[in-house]
């Protein structure tokens, strides 16, 4: 399949034993140039019904998704109004210095938590994983891995899957991403950029754990904990929670392993 850090949420298991359904939930990178085997994979395989874009419009204009039949095509730019709209990679290698790179990217995990508009993005996210009756949702970004690892994070935590299960998917994409990385990284230094610039430019590339535990202390400091903040800030209350689980979460049976 040639769509970079592609996986399927369906590997985790809730904290009472209930699996996570399995081709409901998939997340990635940009699914864009997608070969005919992704594209059939995705549509009869998974049974893809709905794909929500997280990217800016300059990102969708430069490098569009491939348009899937019978798959319903969602955008939602998270990053619209906050600090980072705007920033390329680009902008982050020409400033060249890792501690600003790193602060850009907890800043861009606070915004994702407390600026108004990645707010409303995830509150109508969440209402169209309820509407999704039937069939697999496909949520991304450029490199599927902070507003679409935020996004999966904030998915898992209402399902009530174990912190330790939801750090090891959003570390995840170290790896997946890896062979992409490298690609990139490598084009900058034929570009001509600094040793040190590029360092600062991967920083960009990868996640750290400090990252989402930002994003979760966050939430816990202003509001308590993950629930109190669905429902008073995405106006996602007990009775939605319900409904997601009902949706997304499995039975339990005895050949499950309940995850902390």
């Amino acid at each position: 399949m040639n769509l970079v850090n592609f996986r399927d949420l369906g590997t985790l298991v809730s904290s009472d034993g209930r699996p996570v359904k399995t081709k409901r939930l998939l997340r990635s990178g940009e699914p864009v140039a997608l070969d005919p085997d992704t594209q059939e994979s995705l549509v009869k395989d998974y049974h893809l019904t709905q794909i929500i874009d997280f990217r800016g419009p300059k990102e969708i204009k430069e490098r569009p998704d491939t348009v899937l039949p019978g798959v319903k095509m969602v955008n939602l730019d998270i990053q619209h109004g906050t600090k980072a709209n705007g920033v390329s990679l680009s902008d982050l290698a020409k400033i060249g210095k890792s501690d600003y790179v790193d602060q850009h990217m907890m800043n861009v995990y606070e915004d994702m938590v407390i600026n108004p508009n990645p707010q409303n993005c995830y509150r109508d996210f969440l209402n169209l994983l309820l509407e999704n009756r039937e069939g697999a949702t496909l949520f991304h970004c450029f490199a599927g891995k902070d507003r679409t690892g935020y996004a999966a994070a904030l998915i898992l935590w209402l399902l009530d899957v174990s912190d330790e299960q939801i750090m090891q998917d959003y570390l995840a994409t170290n790896e997946n991403r890896k062979t992409a990385n490298e690609q990139i990284l490598n084009d900058y230094r034929k570009q001509g950029f600094s040793e040190e610039a590029v360092q600062a430019l991967s920083i960009s590339l990868y996640v750290k754990a400090k990252y989402l535990k930002c994003a979760e202390k966050l939430i816990k400091d202003n509001y308590g904990d993950v629930q109190n903040y669905a429902e008073k800030v995405l106006d996602f209350d007990s009775g939605k929670v319900s409904k997601l689980k009902e949706l997304y979460l499995g039975e339990e049976n005895s050949g499950t392993e309940r995850k902390k």
